[in-house]
């Protein structure tokens, strides 16, 4: 009853405000720009072998583009090289094969293996599909020359990537005497859409990292994510189109953990479309165990830490609650034994929810082990032409008899292509009566290379309490205003590439109108001779007396230094120096990486951190070092070595008496026989996997097996 309350509250306290961003939407809705761009999909009854080589005859009948136009370097400008891309489908597939010619194609950058890495660093392409044409959602899949991909989605309008959503699909690549050429299959049950629409959006892209290039269909686009501004994909004839209605994947593992008896368990994950545009997933006993370690990270401020969500239950559909309030937070929830979700969209209305239970102290909250909490989370949005959208979001906790969480609108507008605003509104409810209000409202301005906001958030007294046992929020108590601009200069001659400033200024107040913090960041980055960057950072703030998180005033600084180096050949180089003073403590950091392709199939990556306070604070003068590798038998084989150490150690570089303070290792060998799904893993771990978690130096041996029906 509280909870409909809330919600009550919510509608009747913001029904005005929704009036006033409906009737803006539609004055505005007519100022964007119509992008005449459009592909004719062709059909076809032949079944295309996927090996890289545009052979098949069946191709001489495709639709087929071949202009692309630079976004950078030189905005606007035809690409530099010819790309051909050519679309067929059938009953079951969407059909690309792309040739992107090259005179040089013994400098084509291959060097990444690893799937849902940083493809677009080498010579890669992207295809980019709006399958509902809602100018608001939009999957992309992108390969690189030796066929590694990466997938994922954009959400509103491309202003939330999600790059852990994984689907199935195919692909090959070969380099050819003239370039180097791919093919791509895309099953429609990968996909949600409408069926009944005619019409797709779409864009094409390629990465050329030697000419620091990249070039897309749509000429002059704001962002190579604005979904609203993509080209049409016509002629569609989606009717008849055979789609899996269910998907079941079990599992079966063993565990065999050092002290212990074996152990085993079993689970099930099934995906069920209840139609093209709606699925619901459900998971019994999901496998958590060989996820890879958290990196860890500096943090220099006094407050929580958020880390991204690696486990796939969750990721599925992630992307629609990356708000700038996190009402959910995936990480607060530990091991499940169930759960089930809702994702997709119909008409204009986009709806997702997730509901499952957890022990909430597997997840690092100071409660008593074994009493059950159950998780409720939902978003509903309408959606509307011009890439804008207005929804509600609602999460919640159920433990020891007490809801906690918060429900509120969120909106997503933009007036024109350059000119947008996001904003929050929420009740929290839960322990605190009162202080329970937060919200905020962000207008910006986004050009091609240019960037500015204001922004004004208000964070009641009570709102963390509330929030936090199912969201994330760093404080409260707050009235703060931010602001930001940036703009890229490409010079493009005598060996400087581009230059790029930017200035941020934070401030807040409590409540009741007492400084608490002031922030001013800024940043000057050097593109030089297309292989080397230099980024010069400053950073000031002052932190007031606000128990009990700052005992008494602080004036705080840092200043660094970062150079990097990519041989555009697979050798990456970077280094960088801070000095500055923390909370009291002068502080010094030298951190470096290398990464190095060893072979097609070997990579390594290595980084260390040195850390220093003086005088110490709770023994974080400190060494980490970060060492991962991967050999790739094949694209859905490989064998992963990831390490990671941290030492206390004292303040002189010379005194080697370190102390181990953390250890996590884990070597797991994958093959992905019916991928991305069915797959065989076998996973040795010592060592936590997670930083949010006790280090009991544990030593573990998984198997796993788990099949696709």
């Amino acid at each position: 009853m509280k909870i409909q309350n809330s919600i009550f509250l919510v509608a009747i306290y913001l029904k005005n405000m929704i009036f006033t961003l409906l009737i803006t939407i539609i004055i505005y809705s007519g100022s964007d720009t119509v992008y005449a761009q459009q592909i004719k999909a062709h059909r076809t009854e032949e079944s295309i072998e996927i090996d890289g080589a545009i052979n098949e005859e069946v191709w001489n009948d495709a639709s087929r583009i071949t202009n692309l136009y630079q976004h950078q370097p030189q905005y606007g400008d035809p690409a530099s090289m010819k790309t051909e891309v050519r679309m067929l489908y059938s009953d079951k597939m969407l059909y690309f094969a792309i040739y992107s010619y090259d005179p040089e194609p013994d400098k084509i950058k291959a060097t990444v293996t690893r799937r849902d890495s940083n493809v677009e660093n080498d010579d890669a392409i992207g295809i980019f599909l709006d399958t509902f044409n809602d100018d608001n959602n939009a999957y992309f899949f992108i390969i690189n020359s030796i066929g590694t991909q990466k997938d994922g989605k954009y959400a509103d309008n491309g202003r939330t990537e999600d790059n852990n959503w994984d689907g199935e699909w195919a692909c090959a690549a070969k380099v050819n005497e003239d370039g180097w050429s791919a093919e791509i299959a895309i099953p429609f049950r990968t996909l949600k859409f409408n069926n009944a629409l005619k019409e797709w959006g779409v864009n094409f892209g390629r990465a050329i990292p030697r000419n620091l290039e990249t070039s897309f269909w749509i000429r002059e686009m704001v962002s190579s994510s604005r979904v609203s501004q993509f080209g049409s994909l016509t002629d569609l004839d989606l009717s008849d189109i055979i789609t899996k209605r269910y998907t079941l994947i079990p599992y079966v593992q063993s565990e065999t953990e050092e002290g212990k008896d074996p152990d085993g368990r079993a689970g099930l994950d099934l995906r069920y479309s209840l139609a093209s545009n709606l699925g619901l997933d459900a998971t019994i006993n999901p496998d958590f165990a060989t996820i890879e370690a958290d990196v860890e990270r500096t943090n220099l401020t006094r407050f929580e830490i958020s880390y991204p969500e690696k486990r796939p239950f969750f990721q599925e559909g992630n992307e629609n609650y990356s708000t700038r309030i996190r009402q959910f937070y995936s990480r607060r929830i530990g091991e499940i034994p169930w759960g089930m979700k809702i994702n997709g969209k119909y008409d204009d209305w986009k709806i997702n929810a997730l509901s499952t239970n957890s022990d909430p102290a597997t997840s690092g909250v100071n409660v008593d082990e074994g009493e059950k909490a159950n998780y409720s989370v939902f978003r509903v949005n309408r959606e509307f032409g011009n890439g804008s959208n207005i929804g509600m979001i609602g999460a919640n906790r159920y433990y020891d008899n007490k809801n906690t969480g918060s429900v509120g609108l969120v909106a997503t507008l933009f007036f024109t292509d350059d000119l947008g605003m996001t904003s929050q509104v929420i009740k929290s409810h839960g322990l605190e009566d009162d202080g329970t209000w937060t919200y905020f409202f962000r207008p910006s301005y986004d050009s091609e290379f240019s960037h500015f906001h204001l922004r004004y958030t208000h964070v009641g007294e009570g709102v963390k309490a509330n929030i936090n046992p199912v969201g994330y929020i760093r404080d409260d108590n707050r009235r703060e205003f931010d602001t930001n601009i940036r703009r890229t200069f490409w010079i493009n001659r005598n060996g400087f590439e581009s230059i790029q400033p930017s200035v941020n200024y934070n401030r807040y107040w409590s409540q009741d109108g007492n400084l608490r913090s002031w922030e001013l960041r800024s940043s000057m980055d050097f593109r030089l001779f297309k292989k080397w960057s230099v980024d010069i950072s400053h950073d000031a703030d002052y932190k007031a007396e606000y128990l009990p998180i700052f005992e008494k005033n602080f004036r705080n600084r840092m200043t660094e230094l970062e150079i990097d180096y990519d041989s555009k050949t697979g050798k990456e180089i970077s280094f960088s120096y801070g000095k500055g003073f923390n909370y009291d403590s002068d502080l010094e950091e030298i951190s470096g990486s290398l990464s190095l392709k060893i072979t097609d199939a070997l990579n390594l990556y290595y980084s260390l951190t040195r850390l220093w306070f003086d005088p110490e604070t709770d023994d974080e003068s400190s060494w980490r070092h970060f060492i991962r590798s991967n050999y790739y038998f094949n694209n859905d084989m490989y064998l992963k070595a990831f390490y990671q150490s941290r030492y206390k150690v004292n303040r002189y570089l010379g005194d080697v008496d370190y102390e181990l303070d953390r250890e996590n290792i884990q070597l797991v060998f994958v093959w992905r026989f019916l991928p991305p799904f069915g797959s065989i893993q076998l996973a040795y771990q010592e060592g936590a996997t997670r930083i949010t978690e006790t280090d009991d130096r544990s030593k573990t041996f998984f198997a796993k097996f788990s099949w696709v029906f």
